[in-house]
């Protein structure tokens, strides 16, 4: 049973390697469709992973409520955690003696978070100067089309048959 699940696993491992190698190769080549198949691999090979290693968790937990102790052992705390009162919500319960601050501290404190982004924005505004802005508009204006457009007109068959403005035909 191990040698089978060891297999398995060493299966599995090497689909995922392999579909998220090929994921982020389609991802760099913009290959979509590859991608999406190879994303659509790994995931199911997670997916498959996971439910091995839940299901051989589960047996093992099933192989161990077999044993008579155990189960005695449950039910005995089974039966006297019935009586007792759940305190998991207990800093939920209104109480006179202690002061809720739950609430108050996080508004304080997403105020005081707040304060602090509103300095950092003002000192980046006042530290950055329209210099930059220039700078940055020159180095991208190289990015733009070039001057005449991407096609020459005197290239186009159909600039040949358009009159120029001014003239009839």
């Amino acid at each position: 049973m191990k040698a089978t699940r060891l297999i398995l696993l060493v299966i599995a491992g090497l689909t995922l390697a392999g579909s998220a190698t090929y994921l982020f190769l389609y991802l760099y080549r913009w290959e979509w469709n590859r991608a999406l198949i190879s994303g659509i691999l790994f995931l199911a090979a997670e997916v498959g992973v996971v439910a091995l290693l839940v299901l051989s968790r589960v047996r093992e937990l099933a192989q161990r409520l077999d044993e008579p102790d155990r189960r005695r052992a449950i039910e005995t705390h089974l039966r006297t955690a019935r009586h007792e009162p759940s305190k998991v919500f207990d800093w939920l319960k209104p109480d006179a003696s202690r002061t809720n601050v739950f609430v108050p501290i996080l508004m304080g404190a997403g105020l005081i978070l707040s304060g602090l982004a509103w300095l950092v924005e003002r000192l980046g505004r006042a530290t950055a100067g329209h210099g930059t802005d220039q700078n940055v508009a020159r180095q991208l204006s190289r990015l733009g089309p070039p001057a005449g457009g991407f096609l020459d007109d005197r290239a186009d068959p159909l600039h040949v048959l358009r009159a120029p403005a001014g003239m009839k035909r």
